[in-house]
C-alpha cells in the first residue's frame, strides 16, 4: 500500500511555491526564449467557476487549455495571459485529469491532474498490480465513490466493485488497463470527479529468453519470463500470429508454441489484452541456403548440376527458371549439405527459389547459368564461322594439340566451333592464310571468341612466328570475346599462319580443352558479346512481376518502346534529359513484391549516347523497397555507341532487393538509350 497526500493544500505554501517556480522561470527563459515551458499550475483542488493559473515561459504563445474530458477554453476566453502565467476561469463541464495546452509548437501534456475539491478524503491506493488482480482503496468517505477510471478510459461502476464501504474500495484492475492516474466519479446532487495524485503501476510480462534462438518451421519454441499468464498472443515477423488457444503450454513463467510454417526471421512481438506489447531479441528461422552450383554454366537437358549449402534437407521442391517445380522426388540425390538433379530441357537462366517441406517459399541464393546466346557482332571478314572461311585451311596443330574444326558439342554461336586439346604448356592451333599475304591490309582488329573448360585461363596469339601477344586472362566455362589490335599484333601487315596458343603452364600433360569461335577482321572496334542476363528488368519489355514503369521527373520524356536504336532485340528505352537531374526510365515496386537479389553479383545495363553526351556521367539509383534508402553509382556515357555496364551489387551497398530504378542526368541535357537491364 502506498500512502498518498490528502487533497488539502495550505494556501500559504502554495503561494510559496510559486514564488520560487517564478524565480526558476525567469531562469530557463534566459536559456530557451523561445521554447513554451509549463512548469506548474494550481491550486490542485478548486470548485467549478474558481480561478486557476499556469506558470511556464512563453505562455502568451498558447492557443487554447483543454481540460477533461474534452473541454477546451480558448486564448480569447483567458482571464489573463503573459509570457509567465495564465489565468482562466474552470469551466463548469471539466472534470478532474491532465491539462493539455495548445501551442505552435504541439501539445503540453501536465505531469500531474487537475482535482476538485471534494468530501472524499483518499488516504491510500495500492502502488503496483497486475491486471485480473485487485487493488484498494483507503480514505474518508469513500463510499460515494461510484466510479474508477483507469487509463484509456476503463470505466468500473460501484455495482462491480469486489466492495465498498466508508473507509475502503475494493475493485479488480482490468485486463486491458495500462499505468496512468486513476479518475474517481462522486455520486450525489452535484456529481464531482477527482485524481489520484499518483500514478497505478499496472504490472507488465517480461521476457527473460527464448529458446532455442535458431529453429526450424513446426519445431517447439520456450519463451520464458515473467507474468506471460497474461499474454494472448504471439506474432512472428511477417505477420503470422498464434493466440493463446493454440499454445502448447501456458504458465506464468513460460510459453510453449510450435513455430509457424510462414514465421520469418525476426523479433517476435507478444500481444496481452492491453495496448502494451512486448518485443523480444530476434529468433532466427533455419532455412536452406544455397552457397554453389557447378556445373556453371550448365546445358539443359544434358547436364547435372549439384546445388551445395545448408539445410538442404529441408527443401520439397525446387522452382527452376523456365521448368517449374522439381520436387525433392525427382532429384538424384539430396542430403543437408547437397542436392544433385538433372537440369531439365526446359529450363531457363536464373535464380532458383526453393519450396520447403513445410510449405515456405523463398530465393536459394543461387543463379542457374547457361551457356551464351546472346548476338554476336558482325565481322567486315570472316576466317572461321561454323566451318573455316575465305580461303583458310587448318594445319595440324602446333605442340601436342589434337584439332576438330568442325566440333558441335559447344559453339559460341551457330552450329560449329573449333575444338582443342592441349597437352603441353604453349601447344596452338594453326590457320593458314591460303597465299594472300596482306589480307589483313584494312583492317584494324583481329577478333575471335575462346572457352576453356575447368580452369581460368590465358591465350596467346601470334601472325606466323613473330612476337606474342597476350590477351587479358578470362574465366572458365564461359565464352569470352577477345579483342587483338592490329597495330600491336606483330607480323599482322604480312600473314600467312595465325596461331592461337594455349598459356597455361601446368604443363606438360594438362589436356586442357578450348573451344575457340567467329574468328575475324573488322575495321571499327567490335561491339562486346550482349551479356546473358539472369534476371532481366527491362530486355524488350518491362519485367511486370516486380516493376511498373514510370516516365521520370524534371523535364525528361522517356518512350518505353523505342524502335530507333537497339543493344539487343527489338526496342529500348529512349532518355531525353532536360538537365537539373532529371530522372528516366523509373521502376518502382509500387503494389509488387522487390526483385530479390539472392545469388546475383551484378547490376547490369547498356547505354548508347546521344549526339553531344560523350565524356557525360549518368547516375544510376537504386532502393531495396520504394522507401528505402538510396544507392548510387554514376557511369561515363559513350557518344555513338553502346557500353554494356556491370556494377557490382556490393557498391551498390548488396540489397537484399530492388523495389526501385531509375536513372539521372547529373546536369546536362542529351538524349541517350538504355536497354538490357537486369541482374547476372
Amino acid at each position: 500500500m502506498k500512502t498518498i497526500i490528502k487533497y488539502k493544500i495550505h494556501f500559504i505554501i502554495f503561494l510559496l511555491t510559486l514564488g520560487s517556480l517564478t524565480y526558476f522561470s525567469s531562469c530557463q527563459e534566459e536559456e530557451k526564449p523561445s521554447q513554451i515551458v509549463l512548469l506548474s499550475f494550481g491550486p490542485s483542488g478548486v470548485n467549478h467557476g474558481d480561478e486557476i493559473t499556469f506558470f511556464g515561459q512563453n505562455l502568451d504563445k498558447v492557443t487554447s487549455i483543454v481540460l477533461r474530458p474534452n473541454v477546451e477554453v480558448p486564448k480569447s476566453s483567458f482571464k489573463s495571459v503573459s509570457a509567465e502565467r495564465i489565468n482562466i476561469v474552470v469551466p463548469e463541464a471539466a472534470e478532474a485529469g491532465t491539462v493539455i495546452l495548445k501551442t505552435p509548437q504541439g501539445d503540453i501534456e501536465s505531469k500531474t491532474i487537475l482535482n476538485f475539491n471534494v468530501p472524499v478524503v483518499i488516504e491510500s491506493i495500492t502502488a503496483e498490480a497486475k491486471p485480473g488482480t485487485n487493488i484498494t482503496i483507503t480514505g474518508e468517505k469513500i463510499n460515494w465513490i461510484e466510479e474508477i477510471t483507469f487509463p484509456s478510459d476503463l470505466t468500473i461502476s460501484k455495482d462491480d466493485f469486489v466492495s465498498r464501504s466508508l473507509t475502503e474500495v475494493v475493485v479488480t484492475v482490468p485486463m486491458e488497463a495500462q499505468s496512468g492516474f486513476l479518475i474517481f466519479r462522486l455520486g450525489g446532487t452535484t456529481p464531482l470527479t477527482f485524481g489520484s495524485e499518483e500514478q497505478l503501476i499496472v504490472t507488465l510480462p517480461t521476457v527473460t529468453s527464448v529458446d532455442p534462438q535458431s529453429i526450424r518451421h513446426t519445431g517447439t519454441l520456450t519463451i520464458s519470463g515473467t507474468n506471460l499468464d497474461l499474454i494472448t498472443t504471439v506474432r512472428f515477423e511477417g505477420g503470422t500470429e498464434v493466440g493463446k488457444a493454440n499454445f502448447t503450454s501456458h504458465s506464468e513463467t513460460e510459453i510453449k508454441l510450435a513455430v509457424p510454417a510462414t514465421a520469418k526471421t525476426g523479433a517476435l512481438t507478444l500481444k496481452q489484452a492491453s495496448p502494451v506489447e512486448l518485443t523480444t531479441p530476434t529468433l532466427t528461422i533455419i532455412l536452406p541456403a544455397g552457397t554453389a552450383l557447378s556445373p556453371t554454366p550448365a546445358k539443359p537437358g544434358i547436364d547435372e548440376i549439384t546445388i551445395t549449402g545448408t539445410d538442404l534437407d529441408l527443401v520439397a521442391k525446387l522452382v527452376l527458371p523456365g521448368a517449374g517445380d522439381v520436387f525433392a522426388a525427382s532429384f538424384i540425390s539430396q542430403t543437408a549439405t547437397e542436392i544433385k538433379l538433372a537440369v531439365p530441357a526446359s529450363a531457363t537462366q536464373g535464380a532458383i527459389d526453393y519450396v520447403t517441406v513445410h510449405g515456405y517459399a523463398g530465393p536459394l541464393g543461387v543463379v542457374l547459368r547457361l551457356p551464351p546466346t546472346g548476338s554476336f557482332p558482325t565481322l567486315d571478314y570472316y576466317i572461321y564461322r561454323d566451318g573455316l572461311q575465305s580461303g583458310w585451311s587448318a594445319w595440324g596443330g602446333w605442340g601436342h594439340v589434337s584439332q576438330d574444326f568442325n566440333n558441335t558439342e559447344n559453339p559460341a554461336n551457330g552450329t560449329m566451333a573449333i575444338k582443342s586439346v592441349f597437352n603441353d604448356a604453349y601447344g596452338a592451333i594453326q590457320i593458314h592464310n591460303g597465299g594472300s599475304p596482306g589480307i589483313f591490309s584494312g583492317y584494324n582488329y583481329l577478333v575471335f571468341y575462346v572457352l576453356v573448360v575447368g580452369q581460368d585461363s590465358e591465350i596467346i596469339v601470334q601472325i606466323d612466328n613473330n612476337a606474342d601477344f597476350y590477351p587479358p586472362a578470362f574465366t572458365k566455362d564461359k565464352y569470352h570475346q577477345i579483342v587483338v589490335p592490329l597495330a600491336s599484333l606483330a607480323g599482322a601487315n604480312n600473314v600467312t599462319e595465325l596461331r592461337i596458343k594455349n598459356n597455361n603452364t601446368n604443363a606438360p600433360t594438362n589436356n586442357t580443352i578450348v573451344f575457340i569461335d567467329e574468328i575475324g577482321l573488322t575495321i571499327d572496334e567490335p561491339q562486346g558479346l550482349l551479356p546473358d542476363l539472369a534476371v532481366a528488368i527491362y530486355d524488350d519489355q518491362i519485367n511486370d512481376t516486380h516493376f511498373g514503369f514510370g516516365g521520370g521527373w524534371g523535364g525528361t520524356t522517356t518512350v518505353p518502346d523505342s524502335d530507333e536504336n537497339q543493344r539487343g532485340g527489338e526496342v529500348s528505352i529512349k532518355a531525353t534529359f532536360a538537365g537539373g537531374w532529371g530522372g528516366a526510365a523509373q521502376f518502382g515496386s509500387w503494389g509488387k513484391t522487390p526483385l530479390s537479389t539472392a545469388g546475383m553479383q551484378y547490376l547490369s545495363f547498356s547505354i548508347f549516347g546521344g549526339t553531344g553526351t560523350d565524356g557525360r556521367n549518368i547516375q544510376l539509383s537504386i532502393k531495396p523497397t520504394t522507401d528505402g534508402a538510396t544507392s548510387n553509382v554514376q557511369v561515363t556515357i559513350r557518344a555513338g555507341k553502346w557500353t554494356d555496364y556491370a556494377i557490382p551489387l556490393s557498391e551498390l551497398g548488396n540489397p537484399s532487393s530492388i523495389g526501385e530504378l531509375f536513372f539521372q542526368d547529373t546536369d546536362w541535357s542529351g538524349t541517350v538509350f538504355i536497354d538490357h537491364i537486369g541482374l547476372q
